[in-house]
């Protein structure tokens, strides 16, 4: 695992080279991180072309948060992801991450489906203006050939005069009925229009309240991976610490283990003196015992 801080990539060692087997592994989706941006040059980690690596974070599934490598050759064909810099995140973390995932794409699946049903009425609304403009046209259509054959017609006499000014009150009458109709038409028309209006005023204003949302759920998400990289940074610094910890104690037992070898060598050396000491009393007994 690469370190953005590796000093073995100062002292002139030898690049490190990633390959991505038969096929480039898929980059993910990444963040904006001006702490983490540039060239690796620093790492000694190149992709197949034989060029320093870019570093990312990523910003897509469990793997939100982690660092990597990928490779940053123009004009040609993409070798794809080279190196992960982070390990994989704790379990519990993964689920959290997880589950934030699932909230935002329900919303957005959400999102989607008002504007479907939104598209749905406009389009509904706009065929039915339709409908009510053809049958409009259509009866002032009916009415101008009306008058038109009405003005064709020559006089015969008084009667045929009386039975047309009939036929005219009559048809008058009728046209009557049929433009109030037009005018309840209009004015079902009209309240379509105003319940069109309102019907897109208040997906508008759910789409932005949506968006509040959405906005304050990734607010949320940036809170939640700043405490999580905090808490990962945590965890580092009581690694680096616990290691400190082992390596005192081992010199603490290498110091013991060599103790025991000095009282070890001690313990012979009196034993042997014991030895020696009493080897010299029974002498000395047996000559006061000759005497």
């Amino acid at each position: 695992m690469v370190s953005w801080t590796d000093s073995e990539s100062k002292d002139g060692s030898a690049a490190q080279y990633i390959s991505s087997d038969d096929s480039p592994v898929k980059i993910p989706a990444t963040i904006d991180e001006p702490s983490l941006e540039g060239l690796a040059d620093d790492l000694n980690v190149i992709c197949e072309h034989g060029n320093p690596g870019r570093k990312y974070v990523a910003f897509e599934g469990i793997s939100t948060g982690r660092r990597f490598i990928a490779c940053a050759t123009e004009g040609v064909a993409n070798c794809g992801l080279v190196q992960w810099v982070d390990e994989h995140w704790p379990e519990h973390l993964q689920n959290a991450i997880h589950k934030l995932w699932l909230m935002y794409e329900h919303s957005q699946h959400g999102n989607r489906m008002a504007c479907l049903e939104h598209a749905s009425t406009i389009h509904n609304l706009t065929q039915q203006k339709k409908e009510l403009q053809e049958t409009y046209e259509k009866l002032v259509e009916d009415v101008n050939n009306l008058l038109d054959y009405k003005d064709s017609q020559p006089e015969v006499n008084q009667k045929n005069d009386a039975d047309n000014i009939s036929v005219s009150v009559e048809s008058s009458m009728t046209k009557d009925a049929e433009i109030k109709n037009l005018k309840a038409v209009v004015d079902q028309l009209k309240q379509i229009h105003v319940a069109q209006a309102t019907v897109i005023r208040n997906l508008k204003f759910n789409h932005l309240k949506e968006k509040e949302k959405l906005s304050s759920d990734k607010r949320t998400l940036d809170i939640c991976y700043a405490d999580l990289k905090k808490e990962n940074d945590d965890l580092k610094k009581e690694k680096d610490k616990l290691d400190c910890c082992i390596a005192e104690l081992m010199k603490v037992k290498e110091k013991l283990t060599m103790e025991k070898s000095t009282l070890a060598s001690c313990i012979v050396d009196l034993k042997t003196a014991g030895d020696s000491n009493k080897r010299k009393l029974h002498q000395i007994k047996a000559i006061c015992d000759e005497d």
